[in-house]
């Protein structure tokens, strides 16, 4: 009994882990081609957003 909840809290771990990883790359690819459109109609704005200093 105690082998069986220990691996379905195991897989619930390695389960959640990888959810939250392909929550974050699909967040930090979204944004990061998001900058790329802005970056190419208005690279100004695109450098203000991303917080580089003139």
């Amino acid at each position: 009994m105690f082998t069986k909840v220990l691996g379905f809290f195991i897989f619930l771990f390695i389960f959640g882990m990888g959810f939250s990883m392909l929550i974050f790359l699909a967040l930090f690819v979204g944004y990061w081609l998001t900058l790329l459109g802005i970056e190419k109609v208005n690279p100004k704005l695109a450098n203000r957003i991303a917080g580089h200093k003139e």
